[in-house]
């Protein structure tokens, strides 16, 4: 009664909808031309059993009435991005795809970044790997060079003297030295000249030439990570058009979708995302996978859809770089990245070892296998970091639907007079539930920690004084500190079939904690080391510089054994390097001879 009464009042305009559960957390995002004749729909009506799934569910709603659909498109990505429905397709955080860019600056110089920036002056990607990007960005540093260094260092940096650096060092470069790197630089990533690899080949026969025949192998393999732009193609598309192409296939209660991307009319990377079919509109789905690929990704010059998808809404994004497949060329792109969908949800189905095809049915495995009161939608995991119980530093990573949701990471600083982890993960769970106490839609529907029975009795206890209700259960390493068994709600120990997918998702919780809390530690090790340091004493080292030496060598130690050239990578200056290494030379032969 309280869902109709609410429809009554929904008004016939654009807008979003936000589903409810009974926990009061957010199942489903939606947007609608006519919120109204949409959210009726779903309740009045007979569904098939994939729909009745999703409506059984939804206890309460709420919508937010836009101007057009430009705008509710907009709204429904950033509600996916807050809250990560269980319904919705949300694609991972981690997941962004490489580009070698080149920054906007008087003096510009090559980044490697995992996430498109349009500030940039110009951007090349996505490209087919990490591993091939940075090889590529090597190869432009040593054939076309920018800027390498921090410039304006009063004298020539190292990379200037082997010729992989513009000498913006110390020197005034013409602005139109940068304009024709920069043009041979697009002119590789358009196909339109073979110059890089021409050059490369000359470099390598000389080092064999010389015997140097590690550095031809090191220049061969580099020409090797050029070779995606000579990608054999399903499709001849004789042009140097950018192009994205989207397509989806269903099979029995999955949605595989997929996206081919084409850069200067070569296929040069690809992405396909399962996800289960449990009565969301297909075509809203689409087009939400579609916007999320463009919150990280350079909009190409074209971007293909299959003509059954009504595009109005993307069309007000897109523009007329937004084509079906009502042209030949397109709509054979189009069919290939159906088939594409097709072969990677079939091969998961039916030729994969493993049953879970995504990762609700991995997260429905968990629950079977442990017993769990709900489906942990929403799990939280714990670790502690110190080195000889300074600096203590809790953690706390989140994941919904398996995917790591990185605004709801938390670190603690861990200042009690008690030590061992079991007070230290008790205060952690503490504080995080106290604050929460009165909003139990922000509870967990897991926690797991990082340790045995200790660090399981500390969660179980904090949560009895706070009278709240969360499943803990323990994931244990062994002595190589590698994931061994699960403590169950029982406290029993479970050994997992190591590979299950199952036993893949939580090792990936508990490196992800893990690194996680070592990175907080850290912070507060090298805030807490940098205050009044004695590296101040110095010239030219102030707390900055302190903070990032600390950062790569951790102690002073590490740095008394590091050459001047490696310390210089931090410091930037080479006089500063020299001096810094013969104060450090100084105090070692201090210590030795006060023993």
């Amino acid at each position: 009664m309280i869902i109709e009464n609410q429809i009554k009042l929904i008004p016939e305009k654009p807008g979003c909808y936000v589903y409810y559960n009974k926990n009061k957390q957010v199942i489903y995002v939606g947007k609608a031309k006519n919120l109204k004749r949409r959210v009726s729909s779903y309740f009045n009506k007979a569904h098939n059993i994939k729909t009745t799934k999703l409506v059984r569910d939804i206890v309460s709603f709420e919508t937010f009435i836009t101007q057009n659909e430009k705008e509710s498109l907009l709204l429904e990505q950033n509600l996916i991005k807050k809250y990560k429905p269980r319904y919705n397709v949300v694609l991972n955080d981690d997941k962004k795809y490489p580009y070698i860019a080149i920054t906007n600056e008087k003096d510009p110089k090559y980044i490697y970044i995992r996430n498109f920036d349009k500030k940039n002056k110009a951007s090349f990607g996505p490209l087919p790997d990490g591993s091939s990007a940075r090889n590529i960005l090597y190869a432009l540093e040593r054939i076309y060079p920018l800027r390498r260094c921090n410039g304006n260092l009063g004298e020539p940096c190292i990379y200037y003297h082997i010729n992989q650096c513009s000498g913006a060092c110390f020197k005034e470069v013409e602005p139109k030295y940068y304009q024709d790197q920069i043009e041979k630089v697009t002119n590789f990533f358009n196909g339109k000249s073979n110059d890089v690899e021409k050059r490369l080949n000359e470099k390598m026969v000389r080092a064999a030439e010389n015997l140097q025949f590690e550095e031809a192998q090191r220049i061969k393999e580099l020409i090797g990570h050029l070779s995606f732009t000579l990608t054999k193609q399903d499709v001849d598309l004789n042009d140097n058009l950018n192009r994205d192409v989207f397509n989806y296939f269903e099979y029995e209660e999955y949605i595989c979708l997929n996206v081919l991307f084409y850069r200067n009319g070569k296929l040069t990377l690809k992405n396909n995302e399962i996800i289960k079919n449990d009565g969301q509109d297909i075509a809203e789905l689409f087009k939400s996978f579609i916007m999320q690929i463009y919150t990280k990704n350079l909009v190409p010059d074209y971007v293909l859809v299959p003509k059954e998808i009504e595009v109005g809404d993307l069309k007000s994004i897109f523009g007329d770089r937004l084509i079906d497949d009502s042209l030949e060329n397109s709509k054979r792109l189009i069919e290939l990245s159906k088939d594409n969908a097709k072969e990677f949800l079939l091969q998961k189905i039916h030729y994969s070892d493993q049953v879970q095809v995504t990762k609700q049915d991995i997260l429905n495995e968990l629950k079977d296998a442990f017993n769990l009161p709900t489906y942990p939608f929403h799990i939280e995991m714990y670790d502690v970091a110190n080195i000889l119980d300074e600096f203590v530093t809790g953690a706390m990573v989140v994941f919904k639907e398996g995917l790591p949701s990185k605004n709801d990471f938390r670190k603690y600083n861990i200042d009690i007079d008690q030590e061992g982890d079991y007070h230290r993960m008790y205060d952690m769970i503490y504080r995080r539930y106290k604050r929460d106490i009165n909003n139990p839609e922000k509870f967990a529907d897991l926690i797991i920690m990082d340790g045995g029975i200790i660090q399981v009795h500390a969660a179980k206890k904090a949560l009895d004084e706070l009278e709240i209700k969360v499943p803990v259960i323990g994931l244990v390493k062994n002595d190589k500190h590698k994931t061994e068994y699960v403590l169950d709600l029982n406290e029993q120990k479970v050994y997992l079939d190591k590979q299950s997918e199952l036993f893949k998702l939580l090792e990936s919780f508990q490196l992800r904690v893990h690194n996680f809390a070592i990175s907080g530690f850290r912070k507060r090790q090298v805030k807490g080391t940098i205050k009044n340091n004695e590296l101040e004493n110095v010239k030219g080292i102030g707390s900055l510089t302190i903070k990032k030496l600390y950062e790569k060598f951790i102690n002073l130690e590490n740095m008394s054994q590091a050459s001047s050239e490696e310390l210089n990578e931090i410091i930037k200056n080479k006089n500063v390097s020299e001096r810094l290494v013969e104060y450090l030379k100084g105090r070692k032969e201090n210590e030795q001879s006060k023993n």
